[in-house]
């Protein structure tokens, strides 16, 4: 029986054997392939936690450049760049970027604005002054000569109080930086900086932009000062902690690479931890320097061993191959169909690793993009169902819209568009709507009732996903909030269409003034060598009578110009308005009745009495005509209300008032209302809705009420009436002095300095003081004027100048002859008015003034005002 069994040990043993290695290679390929699934995972989320980290420090980087530049492009529309502009737009910004040291304006400041700056500060009670610091950093006063850039408004103050009047000229790399961008005209950074605000030991850096100089506003920079490490860990706080280490860089090609502030991951590794090399980095250029973010796996994290699945299948699989080598020894059949069975099993755990793998890896991409969507944006996200009802919407959303966000849901957009939204606004929802990835400019109402101008860009609910679950139809809408935006591209663009149109009138007037000036002056002077019965006297009073309308005339287009001749007293709106509506309700039709809602102790106003009764009595009559041939009411309402400067800005822009306490004159109607597109022109010169132009109407009236520095508000409903509003400041106590100038005959004698450009009207001039006894000399702009002044052997007892004359004017010929004699008395012509004159800054303080044109009667009783006669 042996020499028959060995045989069949002999051939059992060599199928278990051959069963045995293949189970051991089987079981080795397995737990190969499974480690190395694994390592390829642990790279993958470490990618992953690298990107998302060093794309949110990307973005917080560029969120605070937006911020500065957001800054930089208010401070450029600003008409007047003043502390209270400055701290009221900078503050919000500075609060919704915590990680922003402080917004600073740092003008280009010559000694003379040292001067001036440091001794307004003293007078308030402050402190204010400029230094820098040495190389030990002892504080240096800056020295008294050279131009040099210094913080002169910062926002938040407190804690920031020791940047105020610093100049950092002795820093090189601020320095560097400062050239770049005034030479660039674009943003730049500095290197890491130890900032004199920061306490501890956290660097930070400056990020500038230049802003040129405009009109009275002098050349700067607006300056962010960043706390690096701040902005790091806001960037990365809502991320979950994943085990990276991170590191800021910052270079430039003249300062190398420097380290701006490292970032421990916060999630614990445990006892054992081992590095374990991995490290990725992303750089990119912003604000003229190259920035890096360095990651690295902290140690403890992201390990590439083999994981115990892997070596539960390797030691599975050996153990599983030994038992079936054993049983193959006594069932051969058995053995294979065993062997079958472990590679079906490894086939199968390989298929549920890849699956796992592939799950893992889209559920981190459902994350990633549900918090770059929701968490990380500054603009509103909007999802609808294919009915256009909301479904989702973010915090954002929330805020733009100050409504609550189960107030939102379940509501159609269209229940939030603005009641004046135009069909251009709602054809673009449609296209929102069909998710065309489409981009229109929409226009809502907030909760509060005002207005809300957004961008809205939508995709189609297909192609996204909202907290990982895929929207069936409907649209995905990105709304970003342009209100501010709209807000100030419109009161540019209605203050430059007033200046403008008010450029215009005031130029025709002026040279129209010196035309009837040279024709007065000689009709005064015909009169006088005209004989008493002449029959030619009745046609030159009739002459004189047509120049005095014409003079009315260009005090109208002076008006509108805001250049109008005012003569200023204390005024209770009250009276002026029964005064004036007393008279205009003999004119009216019996059908209107009148309405009064006048309050009682008004503050007194301080303005002209004839142009405000024409204010009033402009606005009653319009209203009386809107009414038409209709029963209807006229109401007129008189308060008070006080005004800030974010109300100003808001209803007002363009219209130059100031803040506090204005009285308010409200006209209403009942009559059709107007129309947008009426409404939008109403102000304009010539423009009329009437069945025959009547002059410049409402445009005086604007221009009256901008010389007073007052406002208009106008709301108007087509349909149902008009009220205009106006705004006129409030006075609380007026000393009035009223000097009665006698009208008599007079004679003078002297030498008389007369300077005007225009030959006619300095003829005229010359011709009407000869003959009031004057001796007279005539100078053709203000340069042959100084210098006649200063040659003359005998003293010139008066000077007769005009304002505007080409090579020199009236105000530097002026601060030139008073420079030589203070004593000399100087009268002041001009076609403009005394409000122009005393709006410039030259600081000749006027002797006195008189409107072209001027008869003889009036250059008389200013003659006599200004030789004290």
């Amino acid at each position: 029986m042996t020499p028959l069994l060995a045989p069949r040990k002999k051939a059992g043993f060599l199928p278990a054997l051959v069963l045995l290695l293949t189970g051991m290679g089987l079981s080795l390929a397995g737990f190969l392939q499974v480690r190395a699934n694994h390592r390829h995972q642990v790279l993958a989320e470490f990618d992953a936690a690298a990107r998302e980290r060093m794309e949110a420090i990307q973005r917080e980087l560029l969120h605070g450049q937006e911020a500065v530049l957001s800054l930089r492009d208010h401070l450029g529309a600003t008409e007047r760049l003043d502390e209270a502009s400055f701290r009221a737009f900078a503050g919000p910004l500075a609060a919704r970027h915590p990680y922003l040291q402080a917004l600073q304006w740092l003008p280009e400041l010559r000694p003379e604005d040292r001067a001036r700056i440091e001794g307004a500060a003293r007078e308030r009670g402050g402190g204010l002054r400029f230094f820098t610091r040495g190389s030990m950093g002892e504080t240096q006063n800056l020295p008294p000569t050279g131009n040099f850039f210094a913080v002169l408004f910062v926002e938040p103050l407190r804690g920031n109080e020791a940047a105020l009047g610093y100049s950092a000229h002795q820093v090189e790399t601020r320095q560097l930086a400062l050239r770049r961008a005034l030479e660039t005209g674009e943003a730049s950074a500095t290197g890491p900086l130890k900032l004199i605000q920061e306490p501890g030991r956290q660097l930070g850096f400056l990020l500038m932009v230049p802003l040129p100089a405009a009109g009275v506003r002098p050349r700067g920079v607006v300056q962010g000062v960043f706390r690096a490490g701040d902005m790091v860990h806001k960037s990365i706080a809502f991320l979950s902690p994943r085990g990276v280490d991170l590191t800021l860089l910052s270079s430039s090609p003249s300062e190398g690479r420097a380290v701006l502030h490292q970032e421990g991951s916060r999630q614990s590794s445990g006892a054992a931890a081992e590095e374990t090399g991995l490290r990725t980095e992303r750089s990119f250029g912003l604000a003229g320097r190259t920035w890096t973010v360095e990651a690295r796996a902290a140690p403890g994290h992201f390990q590439q061993g083999g994981s115990g699945a892997a070596w539960g299948l390797l030691l599975g699989g050996l153990a599983g191959s030994g038992l079936l080598a054993g049983l193959a020894k006594s069932t051969l059949e058995r053995s294979r169909e065993v062997q079958v069975q472990v590679e079906a099993r490894t086939e199968e755990l390989q298929r549920e690793t890849e699956n796992h793998r592939k799950d893992a890896e889209d559920l981190r991409r459902s994350r990633a993009r549900y918090r770059d969507l929701v968490e990380l944006m500054e603009e509103g996200m909007w999802a609808l169902n294919r009915q256009g009802v909301g479904t989702f919407v973010n915090r954002r959303l929330v805020e733009m819209l100050g409504y609550g966000r189960e107030e939102i849901l379940g509501r159609p957009l269209e229940d939030f568009l603005h009641p004046q939204a135009s069909p251009a606004v709602r054809r673009g929802v449609e296209a929102l709507l069909q998710g065309l990835r489409t981009r229109e400019d929409i226009h809502f109402q907030r909760r509060d009732g005002t207005e809300l101008w957004a961008i809205a860009t939508s995709t189609s609910g297909a192609d996204s996903a909202v907290e990982g679950e895929e929207m069936a139809g409907g649209a995905l809408i990105i709304l970003t909030d342009v209100t501010e935006r709209r807000r100030v591209e419109a009161s540019q663009r209605e203050a430059q269409k007033l200046e403008s149109l008010g450029v215009l009138a005031g130029g025709i007037a002026h040279d129209f003034n010196n035309l009837l000036g040279a024709i007065l002056g000689n009709l005064n002077l015909a009169q006088l060598h005209v004989p008493e019965g002449s029959p030619a006297l009745p046609f030159l009073d009739n002459i004189e009578r047509s120049v005095s309308r014409a003079t009315a005339l260009t005090l109208q287009m002076l008006a509108y110009s805001g250049r109008g001749k005012f003569t200023l007293a204390p005024l209770d709106l009250n009276l002026a308005v029964g005064e004036i509506t007393h008279l205009l309700s003999v004119s009216m039709s019996k059908k209107i009745r009148l309405a009064f809602d006048l309050r009682k102790d008004l503050p007194l106003v301080l303005v002209d009495p004839s142009q405000i009764q024409q204010v009033v009595m402009n606005l009653v009559t319009n209203a009386a005509e809107a009414i038409g041939d209709r029963e209807g009411t006229v109401t007129i309402r008189t308060a008070t209300q006080e005004l800030d400067g974010e109300r100003l800005a808001r209803d007002f822009p363009g219209q130059g008032m100031d803040p506090g306490l204005h009285v308010l004159l409200e006209v209403k109607d009942t009559g059709q209302g107007m129309t947008p597109e009426v409404q939008a022109r109403i102000f304009e010169p010539f423009f009329t809705t009437k069945f025959a132009g009547r002059g410049l109407g409402l445009s005086a009236l604007q221009g009256i009420l901008r010389a007073h520095r007052a406002g208009v508000l106008l709301h108007s409903d087509p349909g149902k009436g008009t009220s205009f509003s106006i705004f006129i400041p409030a006075i609380s106590s007026v000393d009035l002095e009223e000097e009665a100038i006698r009208e008599q005959p007079w004679t003078s004698e002297g030498r008389i300095l007369v300077v005007d450009d225009e030959p006619a009207v300095r003829t005229a001039a010359s011709d009407l003081l000869a003959g009031l006894g004057f001796e007279v000399v005539q100078a053709g702009d203000g340069e042959e004027a100084v210098g006649l002044f200063g040659a003359a052997r005998e003293p010139f007892r008066a000077v007769l100048m005009d304002l505007t004359m080409p090579r020199m004017g009236g105000l530097e010929a002026a601060r030139q002859i008073r420079a030589r004699n203070p004593q000399t008395p100087v009268l002041f012509i001009s076609g403009f008015t005394e409000q122009e004159l005393l709006r410039t800054e030259d600081g000749v303080a006027p002797g006195a003034f008189l409107q072209k044109p001027f008869n003889r009667a009036s250059l008389i009783r200013s003659m006599r005002e200004l030789l004290g006669e």
